[in-house]
């Protein structure tokens, strides 16, 4: 899944929290996650790692 989906998805569900933990080990980058925190809403809280 690309950030771009993930942020769709999470879009779609509203979660309260979401933490994207698979980039730079699976795939993707820690830029792929930042680029997904920009995507979603503002009233879901992202946690980076």
């Amino acid at each position: 899944m690309t950030y771009n989906e993930a942020s769709e998805l999470a879009n779609i569900i509203e979660p309260k929290l979401v933490i994207p933990i698979h980039y730079g080990s699976i795939v993707g980058t820690k830029e792929d996650a930042l680029k997904f925190k920009e995507n979603i809403k503002p009233s879901i809280r992202c946690e980076i790692l």
